[in-house]
């Protein structure tokens, strides 16, 4: 029962989930809590978290969907809350990034472009997981150029 309780909370992003509109959207919003909390924390520990995150939340996602026999639940936002985080292992938490980082994010999650859709396909917790982390990899792409950008035109003015 306390497993259960553990999978189902976490799937669910303790809670943010559950919000009827946007599910995903409060799961990214959910994710700014833990980058905060762990922004000044050294690069072993936040590498640590995702990786805790990433493990927990794949399991939590099969978890998920075994229980309820939902294949990617909307409701189930770990996902987001993982790819997230991960985006700032790579960049210093600012309100530029946290912004940017999540704009971006949002826009790949949603529109989910070659080949992150793909990723879905994959069986159980590894589908939920991957095409979300694939869109925080391209989030890191684009956010490095446009982070370059403000540092080199509006950072240094």
């Amino acid at each position: 029962m306390m497993l259960h309780k553990l999978y189902m909370l976490t799937a669910l992003g303790f809670g943010s989930g559950k919000i009827p509109k946007a599910p995903g959207t409060f799961g990214t919003l959910a994710a700014v809590i833990p980058v905060i909390l762990t922004s000044a924390s050294p690069y072993w520990v936040k590498a640590i978290v995702f990786f805790i995150m990433l493990v927990l939340g794949t399991a939590a996602s099969q978890y998920h969907g075994t229980y309820t026999g939902l294949k990617d639940a909307s409701e189930v936002v770990i996902d987001e809350i993982a790819a997230y985080y991960m985006i700032f292992l790579f960049f210093p938490v600012n309100t530029f990034t946290l912004v940017m980082g999540f704009i971006l994010f949002r826009i790949f999650d949603i529109l989910k472009p070659y080949p992150i859709k793909n990723f879905e396909k994959l069986d159980g917790g590894v589908g939920v997981m991957m095409d979300d982390i694939i869109a925080g990899f391209y989030t890191i792409i684009c956010l490095a150029i446009v982070y370059f950008a403000y540092i080199m035109f509006f950072a240094h003015k």
